[in-house]
């Protein structure tokens, strides 16, 4: 069992302890006290619950906020619930894609194409137009996309389903690069404005300014039970499992691991609503500074190693 699997489970136990629960749905540890997850939203009963239901149901109709919920994993390779929309694939991903590439994304139920076509976007954008195949958005951009360039593709909060259901997670984004040019560059950009990569401000947590002095720190904050939380998780592991002598990696999961959950959607997510899965990596810039980047939602394995190859560049610096 791996170093930061083993501090997960001591951690969950060390909740138990403290009369804490599993969440019947997402089975995230939950306070004895609470009437329903505040990981996933659902109302959940224990024997000592029952007549809080239906209080509880009248708190969380009236309530205003955002929440997810988040059907329990099981057993062996997980597949994402027929009841909750979410994106199976996207395309393009990597750093080669094709400048004449159609932007595609498969979802895993029927959904309402108007919400999820005002839900897309492209930065930078592109225009283009919709068409669709089944439960396949396709972008068709109007133009040959740009040599060398990143972009990131958001379905945003607003896209559900035909029941009217938001996405798994509230959001997916997905990233990649087109190939010629200077396609991926090494050593991105340092500072404090919306366009640059790494950026230099911020409140760490402790452990994660300890650890960044040796080498880069890969973190990934997620739930259990989220889709692109699970295929996240994936792609870290087998990104850290080639870059294990060269990086620290933290795999926090929302409610075993708090308070160190919380405190990277803090110090990494400060805008709320928060959404995950947050990937985070931490390096040491000029100077010895700690500088950062975060992201929500899934990027591949060729992109986030990229980003981990400058990372490393700079702290060998």
């Amino acid at each position: 069992m791996s170093r930061e699997k083993h501090l997960q489970k001591r951690r969950r136990q060390e909740l138990r302890e403290k009369g804490f629960i599993p969440c019947g749905y997402c089975d995230e540890m939950v306070s004895p006290s609470a009437l329903r997850c505040e990981h996933c939203g659902k109302l959940y009963n224990t024997g000592k619950q029952l007549l809080a239901v239906a209080i509880a149901l009248i708190v969380a109709l009236s309530a205003v906020g955002v929440y997810f919920l988040y059907p329990q994993e099981g057993q062996g390779a997980y597949v994402p619930p027929e009841d909750v929309p979410t994106v199976l694939s996207a395309s393009p991903t990597g750093s080669s894609a094709s400048v004449s590439s159609v932007i595609s994304a498969t979802f895993n139920r029927d959904m309402n194409q108007a919400s999820v076509e005002s839900a897309f976007s492209i930065a930078p954008y592109v225009p283009g137009t919709f068409s669709w195949s089944g439960n396949t958005l396709r972008y068709s951009p109007s133009a040959s996309l740009a040599e060398g360039t990143y972009y990131a593709v958001t379905i945003g909060s607003g896209a559900k389903d035909t029941d009217g259901q938001s996405l798994d997670c509230g959001i997916y984004i997905w990233r990649f690069t087109t190939a010629g040019g200077s396609s991926m560059p090494t050593l991105r950009s340092i500072g404090t404005g919306d366009n640059e990569f790494w950026s230099t401000s911020t409140s760490h947590p402790t452990w994660a300014q300890a650890a960044v002095q040796s080498k880069p720190v890969l973190i990934l904050t997620h739930t259990t039970g989220c889709y692109p939380c699970t295929v996240m998780t994936g792609t870290c592991e087998q990104v850290y499992s080639e870059y294990s002598g060269y990086i620290t990696y933290y795999d926090l999961t929302s409610g075993e691991d708090e308070p160190d959950a919380s405190q990277c959607f803090a110090a990494y997510d400060p805008v709320p609503p928060n959404y995950v899965p947050l990937t985070t990596l931490l390096t040491l810039g000029p100077s010895n500074q700690i500088i950062w980047h975060s992201w929500e939602g899934v990027i591949d394995e060729a992109t986030l190693s990229s980003w981990i190859d400058d990372a490393i560049s700079y702290h060998n610096q």
